[in-house]
């Protein structure tokens, strides 16, 4: 193991990202989705007690999308130049124009005469399209990650024959938008070191805990009294 305090600051040159924008964007949209598209095989209408959830997944895995997932999008368009007065400053921002791509499922449950059951529908493609303005000059690039979701479904049943006839599904999304560009920066930094590694250490021999009142004792003498009752 070297020395830490061998190792002075040192001038680096390191490859990163750098930010030239950052916001968060609210986004909701609505899609009626007919029930064939959804491939059930349980009559969910006929179900008590049935509870829908609607999961956001990865279009290629089926995995749940969690907290600052990547989004794919695809720009639309060239970006357009716009002058804007921010305070007394005069800006040029670019509109920036995408559409992404979002996969969803919807989980059933419930219990159907006296059977319990849980099923879940193929995933359902949703598209949205977006446009606002960036800090985001040529040779930088879109990055949008999922910052929070909720999702909320409505089935539409036919009464008179308890026939699922599709599902409303809405949407809200909330997302990280960034424009981004690799850049390669110079900072003052000391190299990181490995620490030691963690290894479990034998304990200490126990010596049995001694009577010294009886032994050795001291030299005085000791009358002992013996009971024998």
């Amino acid at each position: 193991m070297q020395n830490p305090a061998e190792h002075d600051d040192e001038l680096l040159c390191i490859n990163t990202e750098k930010v030239y924008d950052w916001v968060i964007l609210q986004s909701a949209m609505s899609k009626c989705v007919p029930a064939d598209a959804l491939h059930l095989d349980t009559d969910v209408c006929k179900a008590r007690n049935l509870k829908t959830r609607c999961i956001l997944v990865d279009p290629k895995t089926g995995h749940p999308l969690g907290y600052n997932s990547g989004i794919k999008v695809e720009e639309i368009g060239e970006r357009d130049d716009r002058p804007f007065i921010i305070g007394k400053d005069l800006v040029e921002l670019q509109r920036v124009t995408f559409t992404k791509k979002l996969c969803a499922v919807i989980e059933f449950s419930g219990i159907i005469g006296k059977t319990p059951f849980v099923e879940i529908s193929k995933p359902i493609t949703i598209e949205m399209s977006e446009s606002l303005f960036l800090c985001a000059p040529k040779g930088t690039r879109l990055m949008v990650k999922l910052a929070d979701s909720e999702c909320t479904v409505r089935l539409d049943c036919d009464d008179k024959k308890d026939e699922l006839l599709g599902v409303d599904l809405t949407l809200n999304v909330c997302q990280s938008i960034q424009t981004v560009a690799d850049v390669t920066v110079e900072l003052f930094a000391a190299f990181c070191q490995p620490r030691d590694i963690l290894t479990e250490q034998c304990p200490t021999p126990k010596i049995p805990k001694q009577c010294n009142i009886v032994f050795p004792g001291d030299e005085c003498e000791y009358e002992y009294e013996y009971s024998n009752e």
